[in-house]
């Protein structure tokens, strides 16, 4: 049986990997350099755009699964988290029911000043 420890530093490792991948890319989509940053494979509705996923946001997903599921192991709750909202975010991006949810640029700005207002 893997210890707790083990657990909380695999799971601080993932979260510092994911947040250092992460914000380099939601600051380049935030200057308009990204319009796909949200596109990723099980958020995408768009059929247009099924060739044009954004593959380190899938890949950053996959870390934020891993999280999500330690978290849940630990019996951590991972709202708010940026794993959580990573999901969440791509969700938006792609609820195209919602006509108010902004674009690419938009959340990508939105979600850097929650990581922001977190660090304070």
């Amino acid at each position: 049986m893997v210890s707790r420890a083990k657990l909380y530093a695999r799971l601080d490792a993932l979260e510092s990997e994911l947040k250092e991948r992460l914000l380099p890319h939601l600051e380049q989509a935030a200057d308009g350099k990204n319009d796909l940053i949200f596109c990723a494979n099980g958020y995408n509705p768009f059929p247009e755009l099924k060739s044009r996923t954004d593959k380190l946001t899938e890949e950053l997903i996959a870390i934020g699964t891993q999280i999500l599921s330690l978290r849940t192991k630990l019996g951590e709750s991972s709202e708010s988290s940026i794993a959580e909202r990573i999901c969440w975010y791509c969700n938006e991006w792609g609820d195209v029911s919602n006509h108010h949810r902004g674009s690419a640029q938009a959340l990508a700005k939105k979600f850097l000043n929650e990581i922001e207002s977190d660090r304070s």
